[in-house]
């Protein structure tokens, strides 16, 4: 008998925000584990029939095994309220469900809380003010499970709620199972294919960056190393559409180019596709409208499509990341600001190919292994359904 389980998500579907990206690979992976998975979300298209193609197109999973429970509505405002009203009035009753996920905070506090139901709570973030009392809340719940991204996020927690949780599970983020890698001699041909009207024929290696353009992403250090190593390509896929007219008026180098969104599917093959990917995250990273700060406890799901990929990386050297990497055995890590460091690393990966394959092969046998969103479904499933 199918696990039935059901996914309540902050996201709006399909967008191109890490939470939407999160819950549609989280909910492929409950699928691929062999649960029977209902969505909840709002949608971004008015039309509900075609939101199978449009979620299979951003994201690059079927949508065929998802049960998609959304709503549309033009405005963008309280969506995390009225998304947990909609699950309310849709779902219920809740004891046909064998498990209850939430990344919603309200509907999070009204079923696990007020309702007193099982609930398997995933956050991301420390929330203050209204918000942190309802995290506290639900934290502290003996029928609540808490899911949190890395070490460093459940210790922050516990710092600023004054509380443990009554149950926990520490999971990072994840990539898509599958992912295989490219071998060195097909990747200037597929990358010649995926990024037209770029000639990379002239230069010595191609570097990758992917993800937003926001302050703290260090899109800053990735212009300085163009400047400094001429004889490199460097492609950065991402952004908003005035983040990436910004970068382009500021950073004009002839070897640096914005290739600007592309969806996620492209993307994990231009990843393949690059001789070295890098993640210079400085010591605050923003993220969306509301800019906070989630340096200290972030596990960016780009580092595991990076770890993938089979393509080496370099990334800033940030405690947290360090839960996950390790210098010289599946990365290269770097000082966030020190630009020479960032560039020497680089030059090591390329005068040393057969290291820069071992240290590849030994990130992507890891996500095999581990950080793929399977694995984790089927962890969440153990914890969950049979707590």
């Amino acid at each position: 008998m199918m696990t039935s389980v059901l996914y309540i998500s902050p996201s709006v579907l399909p967008s191109r925000t890490a939470n939407s990206v999160h819950v549609v690979h989280q909910c492929s992976g409950f699928s691929s584990a062999g649960a029977d998975v209902t969505l909840v979300a709002r949608r971004s298209v008015r039309d509900a029939s075609q939101l199978s193609g449009e979620v299979e197109k951003a994201y690059g999973v079927s949508a065929d095994a998802l049960r998609l429970e959304t709503f549309f509505r033009k405005g963008s405002r309280a969506d995390s309220i009225v998304i947990a009203l909609f699950a309310l009035a849709t779902v219920w009753p809740w004891k046909k469900w064998d498990m209850i996920l939430s990344r919603n905070l309200y509907a999070s506090y009204l079923i696990g809380v007020l309702f007193r139901r099982r609930l398997m709570f995933e956050t991301h973030q420390v929330e203050t003010g209204i918000r942190g009392r309802l995290q506290r809340a639900l934290m502290v719940r003996d029928n609540v499970v808490t899911i949190v991204i890395s070490y460093r996020l459940f210790e922050i927690l516990a710092e600023t709620h004054g509380c443990q949780p009554a149950h926990r599970l520490i999971l990072h983020d994840a990539a898509p199972a599958g992912i295989a890698r490219l071998e060195s001699g097909e990747k200037r041909a597929e990358l010649a294919r995926l990024v037209p009207g770029f000639d990379l024929d002239e230069y010595r290696a191609v570097c990758g960056y992917f993800g937003h353009l926001y302050q703290g992403r260090g899109i800053e250090i990735v212009a300085q190393m163009a400047a400094s190593r001429p004889e490199c390509a460097f492609l950065v896929f991402g952004g908003n559409d005035d983040d990436i007219v910004r970068c382009r008026e500021t950073f004009k180098y002839p070897n640096l180019h914005f290739a600007g969104f592309v969806s996620h599917a492209v993307a994990q093959a231009d990843m393949a596709a690059c001789d070295v990917l890098v993640m210079p995250y400085q010591r605050s990273v923003l993220i969306g409208a509301e800019g906070q700060d989630t340096a200290r406890w972030m596990s960016p799901m780009k580092m595991f499509e990076y770890m993938a990929s089979g393509t080496p990386l370099i990334s800033s050297d940030l405690p947290v990341l360090r839960e996950v990497l390790s210098d010289g055995k599946n990365a290269l890590l770097a000082p966030t600001d020190d630009i020479d460091a960032w560039c020497a690393q680089l030059d090591r990966l390329i005068s040393q190919p057969e290291f820069a394959a071992q240290l590849a092969g030994c990130a992507h046998e890891e996500y095999l292994n581990e950080y793929n969103w399977l694995s984790r479904a089927q962890k969440i499933l153990a914890a969950g359904v049979h707590a």
